[in-house]
């Protein structure tokens, strides 16, 4: 069974010859674009003959007007691509598929339509912070704000469509803003879930694997049911939801992760924690429908070997 085979096979749950991971990080700043970054990918690929390889965007989005009051957003249009910054990352992912293995998975990443309008606006780095200003206009004028993040919605699923074209097997899309100190239940399943569903709905239409991974802590989780990602991903590290709980809340879904992506035994841990961890991961999750990895990225000077072994032992399951 080759490594897209693998992964298939998770997906539709049947019973594998192996347990795939999935394992992936940042790289530093000289190494985040162009050349340098298809490169930094292969040999990430290489130093631990990955499963899958899902390739990072450091491109971010951008809109043509200035947003200073929650009715600006009103006035956003969808992009045509040619306008949009994903033209070389575009040509990234190309690269790095023709340089990989034919059998070998290749995940783009699309970041969500909340961070995106983020990115758009605001200087990296300050998401986090529930007082962030496309955070403070959605809760103060929904609708308005609402009107922008579909054409944001609109833009990105035509990002979608490049991304099939160029023959990759999946999107990553990395959806926010169901921190549980954020926005209302209320207000995130009217004015941030319908979006999120849009892209992942999207993605699916296009043949495409779809993963979900629901980025930053306290999130939510019960809020993304509905949601019908073919992988879901989540910090279980910092939320109450568990990869247990996790069956519960996406029945037909393969579950990726099971590792704290910043500390812990992943980061620093001796083989036998990291063989133990993963047989906790088993136990807890089940063994099928089950990609071992990480809450989310990890740091970018990972040690290799720990990954290495993290897979070969998930391989002998």
């Amino acid at each position: 069974m080759d490594k897209r085979e693998l992964l298939k096979a998770t997906i539709r749950g049947e019973r594998t010859d192996r347990i795939p991971c999935g394992f992936w990080h940042h790289f530093s700043d000289d190494k985040s674009t162009g050349e340098a970054s298809i490169l930094a990918h292969l040999d990430f690929f290489n130093a631990i003959d990955a499963d899958i390889l899902k390739v990072m965007n450091e491109h971010r989005y951008h809109i043509p007007i200035s947003i200073t009051n929650p009715s600006d957003w009103m006035r956003l249009q969808a992009q045509n691509f040619s306008d949009t910054p994903y033209e070389a990352y575009l040509d990234e992912v190309k690269e790095i598929k023709k340089r990989l293995p034919n059998d070998v998975p290749i995940i783009a990443t699309v970041h969500g339509v909340l961070v995106s309008a983020y990115h758009a606006t605001e200087t990296p780095g300050n998401f986090s912070n529930p007082e962030n200003m496309v955070s403070q206009h959605l809760r103060k004028e929904p609708e308005s704000v609402a009107r922008g993040l579909q054409s944001i919605t609109d833009t990105l699923i035509g990002f979608c469509k490049r991304l099939a074209e160029a023959g990759v097997d999946g999107i990553y899309y990395a959806a926010l803003g169901g921190e549980s100190y954020r926005f209302t239940p209320a207000l995130f399943e009217s004015y941030v879930k319908p979006f999120d569903k849009q892209v992942i709905d999207a993605i699916n239409e296009l043949g495409l694997i779809s993963i979900l991974h629901i980025c930053k802590d306290k999130v939510m989780l019960p809020l993304y049911e509905g949601i019908d990602a073919d992988i879901v991903n989540w910090a279980i590290h910092e939320c109450q939801y568990g990869l247990r709980e996790g069956r519960n809340f996406f029945p037909a879904a393969t579950l990726l992760g099971g590792f704290d992506d910043r500390s812990g035994v992943l980061v620093d841990g001796s083989t036998t924690q990291i063989e133990n961890e993963i047989d906790s991961i088993i136990q807890m999750a089940g063994r099928n429908r089950l990609i071992i990895g990480a809450d989310c990225t990890l740091p970018f000077d990972v040690t290799a070997w720990r990954l290495c072994v993290a897979k070969n032992y998930a391989h002998l399951h």
